[in-house]
């Protein structure tokens, strides 16, 4: 029951957000939103969760920096890969797969230190939330 509570607390904070916030204040309301509903999926205790964050911090800088190898052009759909050489589209899509072996390659490497500051088992659901929370975050937007 009390859980139950806790989340729906957490979904009325997330929906005053995005309702009343700023464009600059959305973003940090839906980080903040992110940390709690982590940190509750978690069940991170407070030592847990004090070493816990700033690895995770680091992890979402350095997955940034991977992601930010994609092409921009690519990504933001201002390129049309069909009217490329194929000379051109063989360069972008090597960019591509480079850019997310990267991604895959700071996942396995943050998975060997959140197993340092979590449970093996907590690791493996910090993945699944993850998902979860986009998808949450993707619901309330869409007010569904």
């Amino acid at each position: 029951m009390k859980k139950i509570l806790h989340m729906s607390l957490c979904f009325l904070l997330l929906c005053f957000a995005t309702s009343q916030a700023q464009p600059g204040d959305r973003k940090e309301k839906i980080e903040a939103f992110k940390v709690a509903f982590i940190t509750q999926r978690l069940n991170l205790g407070t030592k847990e969760a004090q070493a816990f964050w700033p690895v995770y911090n680091e992890y979402l800088d350095k997955l940034e920096a991977a992601r930010s190898l994609r092409s921009a052009d690519l990504k933001n759909n201002r390129i049309n890969p069909e009217s490329l050489s194929d000379k051109d589209a063989a360069a972008l899509l090597g960019n591509e797969l480079l850019a997310r072996e990267k991604e895959a390659q700071v996942t396995r490497e943050y998975y060997e230190k959140f197993k340092t500051v979590l449970s093996v088992k907590k690791a493996l659901l910090l993945f699944k939330a993850e998902d979860d929370f986009k998808r949450e975050l993707l619901k309330q937007i869409s007010g569904k």
